[in-house]
């Protein structure tokens, strides 16, 4: 099965979003889950290319790498979109395919909604 979003359709509805904000703790030990926050490194460097860089200038992509103790191991991952819209996934421990696909699913939307109210991104 291939992997979703293609590079052409996630390109295209990185417009859509605002920004992207992470926050993790790669030091503390999860002894159930030992790779805790590997699927937010790996949604990082993902996401932080030159096609998304290019094609949505005003993307501003923060990282709060710490070493905080919180309860429930993770990290956290906020989006906001064009209409002002957010997506929250906090204490994730999934991998990085998870994120993207929750985050252009959310941005897809986006662009339904602006399609049909005539709006346009650009």
């Amino acid at each position: 099965m291939p992997h979703w979003p293609s590079k052409t359709v996630s390109t295209r509805l990185i417009k859509y979003i605002k920004s992207i904000n992470l926050a993790y703790n790669p030091f503390h030990p999860n002894p159930t889950n030992p790779r805790h926050v590997r699927g937010i490194r790996e949604f990082e460097t993902r996401i932080n290319i030159d096609r998304f860089k290019k094609s949505n200038p005003a993307l501003k992509i923060t990282s709060d790498v710490h070493n905080r103790v919180w309860e429930g191991e993770g990290g956290t991952v906020h989006v906001t979109y064009a209409d002002s819209s957010t997506l929250n996934l906090t204490k994730f421990q999934g991998k990085a395919e998870e994120i993207e696909e929750e985050v252009f699913r959310k941005a897809e939307d986006v662009e339904w909604e602006y399609e049909q109210e005539g709006k346009t991104i650009e």
